[in-house]
């Protein structure tokens, strides 16, 4: 095939680039993006801004060269866990509810009250930030808007949807949702408390199919790209592992970007309380899932503590100093994996009067691996394999410090490759090659990048350090609770 068209659409850009069959990104722009919090902790964003932003990107690549009009078919991934919400003719009919957002508690609880006893032991993974948490919401807040739904889909269903017609998604992108209708499928108490059914989601597909052709009747930025194929993609989250070379038997991989995303990669389907379990290709079944944030808890770190410092000068302070800094929850919004609790807060363990700037750093930057940690040491003992490696991608793989704190607080080598937009050439590879070819791209990724070896005579160090973690995440998690309910309490009480 020619060289592909391919969008990394996330929460803090949009990244489009011509990307060829060597894995090579010749051509790239970046489109600034935000997801802001807003007065009543809503998290959202206007759907049409992604839609701007990928036509401008496309004017971007052409003005630098970029024949558009040659490119064999366009491809790309996205951030999930956020619900685009779309009426019979496609129209969206309310901001998309993002990844962050967790008003759904409240709806959530009802619903359970409501529901078959026993939906919990048979469906685990239902919390706030779950996608049904988010529409229950919808529905019992904004019955008019409600009303209007007819179909939820992904931010990059979105996009694919605007450039072909198509509403079409991939198996990996709905799997929270499916397995949810799948646990109450004959079930006819929880579907009756739910009030709407799976006929709200839409078809899905292979990452790798293709989900029609670009439709001639475009904006004029559009045009030379009429009748190109445009392949379903994935999760941001699935692409750049596989464009990372993670996406191998026996690895784990990490992604820490706007949200951080940690997990184990194994032939066989297993199953480990607080984590997601999802099939990622014929012999890939993934055991993780999503954290908050990483990247965003260290530029709050910084601004908190080195506010004229950048994330790399910060971090070159704390290379060689000798701390002995406090213990981190990085729980600043609630946590995911394998928490799935809004109410749960961050706190410094062990502040004493000598604690420096960089010793608040290093104690973030502790914390937010620490908690990966966790979900490793879950993974490993669901599937009875320690990992050989760890790949790690994201915008945070590009600093060697970091690199290095985490295999050094993880216990475990650290792969970097050296494709640097693991989420393009990702999205890329699922136009050249087809899902029984999964292997031979981790293989020729593999042998280029940096390998990062925990240091032995720090592993006593670190292996202490994480069981206070530990001990501190289960003692301290009631308070922040308590804490959280009373500033809702006194926020509905101002109001």
């Amino acid at each position: 095939m020619k060289d592909v068209l391919a969008y990394d659409l996330g929460g803090s850009s949009l990244r489009l680039a011509i990307v060829n069959s060597s894995n090579e990104v010749t051509k790239l722009v970046r489109r600034p993006l935000s997801i802001t919090k807003g007065k009543s902790g809503e998290y959202e964003v206007d759907p049409a801004v992604w839609w701007d932003n990928f036509k401008k990107a496309c004017v971007e690549l052409a003005d630098e060269g970029a024949d558009l009009s040659s490119v064999g078919a366009v491809v790309g991934c996205g951030f999930t866990r956020t619900q685009v919400l779309l009426s019979e003719d496609g129209s969206v009919v309310h901001p998309a509810i993002t990844f962050q957002d967790s008003r759904g508690s409240t709806a959530l609880a009802e619903y359970l009250e409501s529901a078959s006893p026993d939906l919990p032991t048979r469906y685990s993974n239902l919390s706030p930030y779950h996608p049904v948490a988010r529409l229950l919401w919808l529905k019992r807040n904004e019955p008019d808007v409600w009303a209007k739904v007819n179909t939820v889909v992904e931010p990059k269903d979105y996009l694919n949807f605007r450039l072909t017609g198509a509403l079409v998604t991939d198996r990996i992108s709905i799997n929270a949702s499916k397995s949810f209708f799948e646990a109450i499928e004959g079930d006819q108490l929880s579907l009756e408390a739910l009030g709407f059914g799976k006929n709200i989601l839409p078809r899905s597909i292979s990452p790798f199919d293709e989900v029609g052709l670009i439709r001639d009747d475009l904006p004029t930025e559009l045009t030379s790209l009429a009748g190109k194929p445009v392949i379903c993609g994935s999760t941001d989250t699935w692409t750049c592992v596989l464009g990372s070379g993670g996406l191998n038997p026996g690895a784990a991989y990490n992604i820490s970007g706007t949200s951080d995303v940690f997990g184990v990669i194994s032939r066989h389907k297993h199953f480990a309380d607080g984590l997601m379990t999802v099939q990622w290709g014929p012999e890939q079944w993934q055991l993780g899932g999503p954290s908050q944030g990483a990247a965003s808890r260290l530029v709050w770190a910084v601004e908190k503590f080195m506010p004229s410092a950048t994330i790399e000068e910060a971090f070159e302070k704390t290379q060689n100093a000798q701390t002995h800094p406090p213990i981190f929850l990085p729980f600043l919004e609630g946590e995911r994996t394998p928490f799935w609790d809004a109410d749960l807060r961050g706190a410094f363990i062990g502040i004493e009067s000598s604690h420096s700037d960089v010793d608040f750093l290093q104690s973030v930057a502790e914390g937010i691996n620490f908690l990966g940690r966790i979900i490793l040491q879950k993974a490993e003992q669901a599937t009875g394999e320690v990992v050989s490696h760890i790949c790690f991608s994201g915008g945070l793989s590009n600093n060697p410090i970091l690199c290095q704190l985490k295999a050094d607080c993880l216990d475990r080598t650290v792969f970097v490759p050296d494709v640097k937009e693991s989420g393009l050439v990702g999205s890329a590879a699922m136009a050249f090659v087809t899902s029984e070819s999964i292997s031979e791209i981790t293989a020729g990724l593999l042998r280029s990048g940096s390998w990062f070896q925990p240091n032995p005579n720090h592993r006593d160090y670190f292996d202490q350090r994480f069981s206070v973690f530990e001990d501190a995440c289960s003692k301290v998690a009631e308070l922040s609770r308590r804490l959280s309910q009373l500033k809702k309490k006194q926020n509905v009480q101002g109001a």
